[in-house]
């Protein structure tokens, strides 16, 4: 494991409460896309998956603001060229050679390692975001023309005017039940708790002998 300092270069609202985090790039830093850096803050840690590719110049995180949180404190309060501790790089969240159509399934800020993976050259797969609403589509235009089975799944009622065309009515496991021929798949799932055990059950049940990977975001 590496330790690594980096400095604040930037950070900008993404949607309401999610900020996109720039830190300039560690010297010697080098990760597979999908992989997380371990932040060190002053009694605590947190963990966050790279959102920009292992060549870029930063490293760029996707980061939800939290009422109250120590760490969005911190963040909210850091000021452009303060000093960060990392150690990393961590996780085996990667993409694996493909054995079977890929399936990737994220909410919220989990969809941070597929954008890794889209920015750095992934182009085939379908991949399902469920948000609530359609102004947390995080990396929408990258995630879209990288991929052309994308599709946004939005939870909360909406009318059709001002959204995606391509947007599903409901949460990715209605999708998967409804919309995804029964196969085997390479299905890649990452966001909260929830979402893993209910697409995990519903995959044991419809989708028999495909590959998962998982990435639990809390």
């Amino acid at each position: 494991m590496h330790r690594f300092s980096a400095s604040l270069v930037d950070r900008h609202w993404l949607a309401p409460s999610i900020l996109e985090l720039r830190l300039t790039r560690p010297e010697g830093l080098a990760f597979i896309p999908g992989q997380f850096l371990r932040f060190l803050m002053d009694g605590y840690e947190r963990d966050y998956t790279m959102v920009s590719t292992p060549d870029a110049e930063t490293v760029d995180f996707c980061i939800a603001m939290v009422d109250g949180g120590r760490f969005s404190s911190d963040i909210r309060n850091a000021g452009i060229d303060a000093t960060f501790q990392l150690t990393g790089p961590h996780g085996h969240f990667v993409f694996q050679c493909p054995a079977n159509p890929a399936v990737f399934v994220a909410t919220g800020t989990g969809v941070a390692p597929f954008v890794a993976f889209c920015r750095s050259g992934v182009d085939t797969g379908l991949l399902l975001h469920g948000v609530g609403t359609p102004d947390r589509l995080l990396y929408r235009d990258v995630l879209q023309s990288a991929l052309p089975d994308y599709v946004p799944c939005i939870s909360r009622p909406f009318e059709r005017r001002g959204h995606p065309d391509n947007a599903f009515a409901g949460r990715v496991t209605h999708f998967l039940a409804q919309r995804l021929k029964l196969g085997t798949y390479d299905f890649y799932l990452c966001g909260r708790g929830a979402m893993i055990r209910d697409v995990t059950a519903l995959i044991d049940e419809r989708f028999v002998d495909s590959r998962l990977f998982i990435e639990t975001y809390d």
